[in-house]
């Protein structure tokens, strides 16, 4: 499955690092690589995102930063090592959805919520410009996958050599339009890079890996308005 979880914090930003786990179980029993996010907040306190593997040795690193005071739980898969958070971290606040929205952590880490049949959150770390994505875009190295495998990624459509949504994400999360406007909203934002929970992240260009991972779906919205425009003219 992938390259071999490291559990070792890899700093993605200033304040922010990357924590690569063990797989999760997504639809069809592929298995998904997850990447932890911790972010140090104002005060001492560590924002951590996708909750993965917790080793003694990265209990011990996260010490060194501070006090684990926030997890936050992106929608689906189901995250096998929550419980051994909420053991280790029994005073740390769990989120879900859209509960973000009241979070006294939104002034340094910003949430977009769209909700639908399902709900999706995309996050901004202010400070360092990183946009955190869970299945927004999805970009799962093939090369070390067991071959069986690879094939459902390629045909997901969510293989890094071209990272984007899964299949069928818009419809769970009300519909082309409704993503079209998260993602205007998160290149409103100019983030610098963009940190997947899933896959490869971008550390460069990242307002131009959102527009080509959308862009069928943008490109659909700029042919309607230049429609409307014209119907008006």
């Amino acid at each position: 499955m992938g390259a071999a979880p490291t559990l070792v914090p890899e700093p993605l930003a200033q304040g922010v690092w990357g924590v690569a786990g063990g797989p999760v179980i997504w639809r069809g029993g592929v298995a998904m690589p997850l990447r932890t996010v911790v972010i140090e907040l104002s005060g001492g306190t560590l924002w951590v995102h996708a909750p993965g593997v917790l080793t003694d040795g990265l209990r011990d690193w996260l010490e060194t930063r501070g006090r684990v005071a926030h997890i936050v739980l992106p929608h689906a898969p189901e995250l096998p090592h929550l419980g051994d958070w909420q053991a280790a971290y029994p005073g740390a606040r769990i989120w879900r959805g859209a509960e973000v929205k009241t979070a006294s952590w939104a002034g340094e880490i910003r949430p977009l919520v769209l909700e639908g049949a399902q709900t999706e959150v995309v996050f901004l770390h202010q400070a360092s410009r990183s946009a955190i994505l869970s299945r927004l875009i999805i970009a799962v190295e093939t090369a070390p996958l067991p071959v069986w495998m690879r094939p459902l990624v390629w045909l997901a459509g969510i293989d890094d050599s071209d990272g984007k949504p899964p299949l069928g994400l818009a419809g769970r999360l009300g519909g082309r339009k409704a993503v079209g406007d998260l993602v205007e909203q998160v290149l409103d934002w100019g983030p610098e890079r963009l940190i997947l929970t899933h896959g490869r992240c971008y550390t460069r260009d990242a307002s131009g890996e959102v527009k080509r991972a959308f862009r069928r779906l943008m490109r659909d919205r700029l042919w309607d308005r230049a429609l409307s425009e014209a119907r008006r003219g």
